[in-house]
Formats: C-alpha cells, sequence, structure tokens
C-alpha cells in the first residue's frame, strides 16, 4: 500500500483515533477538523460545522446511549437521525476500551439522495477489495474478521453472526448489533497505532472518492497512484503456469475459464510445455471440441476405411481412449500424458462423453466397460486441461456432473501479462503506451460499470497486442470496437453504454 501519509498527518489522525476511543466528543470533533484541513484544505474544513460533515454524538431519549464518530455528506443534519451513506467509527464497550469497529454505514432514516450512485458496481467492488487490502497487510486488528454485504445498500440484514464473534471486542457489543447492525455494509476492527491509521486514511480517501470531495494534490496522488492502484491489483490475478502445473499434476483435470483474448489456449499449452521440459509427461496432444463432435469422434466408433476400395468399417479410437494409452505407456517412465481440449463447452459433454464421464474422478484409477465391451482404465498419471470462453452465451452450460469433476480457473484480462508480452516482443514505447493506455480505459470501465455477470465480456490483454501503432489502431477498429458494439446491441452492459461509446470514438479519432 506505500506510505499513505507523513508522520505529522500520521500522528493527527492517531491523536483523532485515540479521542474517539476515550468517547471524548468535542476532542475528537477538534483533532477531525485539524485532520481534514490537511488533507481537503481549509476552505472545505472550514464549512464542517455548516454542513455536519462530521458527528460525533449519541442517541437522545429512551434508546441506549451508543457512542460513535460519523464522516457523513453534505449538509447532513447536525443531530438526530441521518440518512444516506457514510464512514463511522466505534469505540467498544469496555470500561476502558481499547479497539475500533471502522465502518461503512447507512443512516438510520435510510438511503434516498445515495441510492443510484451506491448501486455503481464499482462502489461495492472498490470497498471489498479495500478490505482485502486491510486484512492482507494485517491493518485490522489481529485474528478479528473483515465483512463486506453482498448489498452495500441493504438496510434490512443484520450482520452474520458467525461475523460477529470475530469481531474482537465487539462480539460482545449486542446493543451496537441490535441498534445498528443492518446498517452496516463492512466491518473491521482497528486499534489507534501505526496499522488503524492507515486503514482509517484509506477509508477516508476511499470515501472521499465516492463522494468526489476536493483532495489537497499529495492526498489525490497517493489516491491515484498507490491506493487505486492497490485495489486494481488485488482485483483479478492471472494465474502463474508453476503454480498451474502444480495443481494439475494434484487436481488431474482443470477447466480454464475466461473472457476472449485472456490466453486460455496459450497458457495450456505452457503449462503442457513446462511439465513437459520438467520430465512431468512424456508429451500432450490439443484438440477442439465444436457442435458436431460425438462420442464416437472423441471416446470410440466406427468410422469408414478409406484406405480400402470397398466400403468396410473399422473400428475408431478417438483422441480419449489414444491418450490414456499414451498415459500407461508413460507409466513405464514414471510418467504422465495430456491432453488439451480446448473449446471445452462448445460441444454437449453429456454426449461426448457418455459412459465414459465414470472415469473422470481424480486420483482414482477408475474402470468402465465402454459400449463396444472394451473394458479400460483411467490411469492416475492422465491429465486433462480444457479452456472455456465466459462470454459466448451461445454455448453449452455445463452440467453439475461436468462441474464436480473439474476444477475451473479463472483467467482474466491482465495488464500486467499485456504489458510483458510487449516487453518480450520488443515493442517500441510509443505503441506500447498507446497499448496500455486503450486496455487501460477498457478495464477502468469494466471495473466501474460492469455487474460481476459482465465481467466475462471484458476484451482479453491479447487484442491490445500489436507490433505498431497503426496495426494496433486496426485492431481497435476491426476487433475490439464491433465486440463492443455487439455486446450493447445485444442489451448488455447497460450502464456502461455510454462510455464505452465515448471510449470507441475518442480512440478511433486519435492520431496516429
Amino acid at each position: 500500500m506505500g506510505e499513505i501519509c507523513d508522520s505529522k498527518i500520521s500522528d493527527i489522525t492517531k491523536e483523532v483515533l485515540v479521542e474517539i476511543l476515550s468517547k471524548n466528543p468535542s476532542q475528537s470533533l477538534d483533532k477531525a477538523k485539524l485532520l481534514f484541513n490537511c488533507i481537503f484544505g481549509k476552505r472545505f474544513a472550514d464549512e464542517i460545522d455548516k454542513n455536519g460533515i462530521l458527528r460525533y454524538n449519541s442517541l437522545s431519549g429512551p434508546e441506549v446511549n451508543i457512542k460513535y464518530f460519523g464522516v457523513l455528506y453534505e449538509n447532513a443534519p447536525q443531530s438526530g437521525i441521518y440518512e444516506n451513506f457514510s464512514l463511522v467509527l466505534f469505540p467498544d464497550n469496555k470500561e476502558t476500551p481499547e479497539e475500533l469497529l471502522l465502518c461503512y454505514g447507512i443512516g438510520t432514516g435510510g438511503i434516498t439522495d445515495d441510492a443510484e450512485w451506491l448501486g455503481t458496481p464499482w462502489i461495492k467492488r472498490s470497498i471489498e477489495l479495500l478490505l482485502k487490502l486491510v486484512k492482507r497487510e494485517n491493518l485490522n486488528v489481529e485474528k478479528t474478521e473483515i465483512f463486506v454485504k453482498d448489498d452495500i445498500t441493504d438496510e434490512y440484514t443484520e450482520i452474520p453472526d458467525s461475523i460477529k464473534i470475530k469481531l474482537g471486542n465487539f462480539s460482545s457489543y449486542p446493543n451496537l448489533w441490535n441498534k445498528y447492525g443492518k446498517y452496516l455494509p463492512s466491518v473491521c476492527v482497528i486499534k489507534p497505532d501505526d496499522n488503524g491509521v492507515k486503514a482509517f486514511l484509506n477509508h477516508l480517501l476511499l470515501y472521499a472518492k465516492f463522494r468526489n470531495w476536493p483532495l489537497k494534490k499529495q492526498f489525490q496522488e497517493i489516491l491515484d497512484s498507490q491506493l487505486f492502484p492497490s485495489i486494481i491489483r488485488l482485483w483479478r490475478s492471472y494465474p502463474s503456469i508453476d503454480e498451474l502445473s502444480t495443481y494439475l499434476l494434484h487436481r488431474n483435470y482443470i477447466i480454464l475459464q475466461g473472457p476472449p483474448g485472456t490466453g486460455k489456449t496459450y497458457s495450456a499449452k505452457r503449462i503442457a510445455e513446462n511439465l513437459k521440459n520438467s520430465s512431468k509427461i512424456t508429451g500432450y496432444e490439443i484438440i477442439q471440441f465444436h457442435a458436431s463432435v460425438s462420442y464416437e469422434d472423441f471416446v470410440e466408433g466406427i468410422k469408414p476405411d478409406t484406405n480400402s476400395n470397398q466400403l468396410i468399417f473399422k473400428e475408431h479410437k478417438g483422441p480419449l481412449l489414444e491418450c490414456i494409452n499414451k498415459a500407461q505407456v508413460a507409466q513405464n517412465e514414471g510418467k504422465g500424458y495430456l491432453l488439451i481440449i480446448d473449446e471445452i463447452n462448445r460441444g454437449d459433454l453429456a454426449k461426448i462423453l457418455g459412459e465414459a464421464i465414470f472415469l473422470f474422478e481424480p486420483k482414482e484409477e477408475r474402470y468402465i466397460k465402454l459400449k463396444s465391451g472394451i473394458e479400460i482404465k483411467m490411469p492416475r498419471n492422465f491429465y486433462v486441461i480444457g479452456t472455456m470462453n465466459t462470454a459466448d452465451r451461445t454455448i453449452a452450460i455445463l452440467d453439475f456432473a461436468i462441474r464436480r469433476r473439474f476444477a475451473f480457473i479463472d483467467v482474466w484480462p491482465s495488464r500486467e501479462e499485456l504489458e510483458k508480452i510487449l516487453d518480450e516482443k520488443k515493442v517500441d514505447e510509443e505503441t506500447k503506451k498507446f497499448a496500455l493506455k486503450l486496455y487501460n480505459e477498457i478495464e477502468n470501465i469494466f471495473y466501474k460499470y460492469a455487474t460481476d455477470d459482465e465481467l466475462h465480456l471484458q476484451p482479453g490483454h491479447t487484442y491490445f497486442i500489436a507490433n505498431s501503432k497503426d496495426e494496433l489502431k486496426n485492431k481497435l477498429k476491426y476487433e475490439i470496437a464491433p465486440l463492443l458494439r455487439e455486446y450493447l446491441a445485444e442489451g448488455r452492459l447497460a450502464l456502461a453504454k455510454n462510455e464505452i461509446l465515448a471510449f470507441i470514438k475518442e480512440a478511433l479519432e486519435e492520431e496516429v
């Protein structure tokens, strides 16, 4: 995550957290105003008292007194019930409080003005990744849990009990959960130390981004060059060939799935070569499934003998049986054999495999008698890699019997992979810069506006590989733009429509 702030800001933030923990309203607000002055500037900080952005209030009347510190929205009420999305800190209920519950929250008045932008996919996505970053860098209290609701606008569902019991001192704070549990979309536990300072400031900067609050240059750069890139890197990782090779040897049958252009087939070949070079397999074979592939093509059947002058049919062994035989031979050398099935879900797997589906049980040498009466055994040293394009809705959906037997590994578009490939191809700097610019713009659109189901429509990084800027412009014009327009014509990526059209127009008009 890098250094979020200098020592002065760190000290001020720590003082804010200490005052909140001490349940000191006036001191916590005064320190927070000073912090806001440092991060957002004097003009913004001076308006805080007028618009209710900072609050430290307890419930009034007969309600249980629960202290909280809130960073709210402009023109929020300075006391009483408030609405919309906020950033909230609760001190624990111990006699001498030690921990703070750091949350994004919803006012008990519900969501009104914020409903539309909170429904944009990138908001929840960013919160999830921020919490993941907090957990990975150990910024929360040791052995405590983090949590983000599936729907951050949900005002009706309580925080799960399985999470509450893993929230440190807050596991025994029933009054807080009874009153606010359903209004907290995310939770993590921090202390007023260096780690807690980083966790809080990152929550605050992300909240400022949500609300488009102005940041001082230093903090805008932190947000743009440190925090958000760190979040994006955690979003989707590209699988390691070494790790996949090791996993295949353990699991036997895997499927690489992802959007078009992510290098799934290329990765499968690299795994095969990796295993061959390390003497784990004697060799491999590549086939491709399509709608007309049958059981007789893949497993066994009869076919006419084209070498005969008469119409004679003879037994035909498909790639499955041939590769199984090669695996059995490879056992004598202590090695295995690999079959790569490209576009595995383009065929009707239930019909293609038939009774042979019984054989596909990892680490089991299962026997089966085929339709011809031949008995075969599935050796443990036989491996299968399938590749699957998740963007094509016309292909058959794999049934549960298939899914249970294969491990599915996501292969997402990757900026790092693109940059690595361009460097390996020794592409000139101007072309490389243009390719990365186009890729980043597409990725940002999908990050912000694509639903989870639509992420598999993002054009993969191989679409942006070119030897010159002219070649890349042609790929944009004749491959990427038509693909995106087709998605829009089908009614997909509705939230991203205007952004995609603007990207296409701007990119195509850019001078070469």
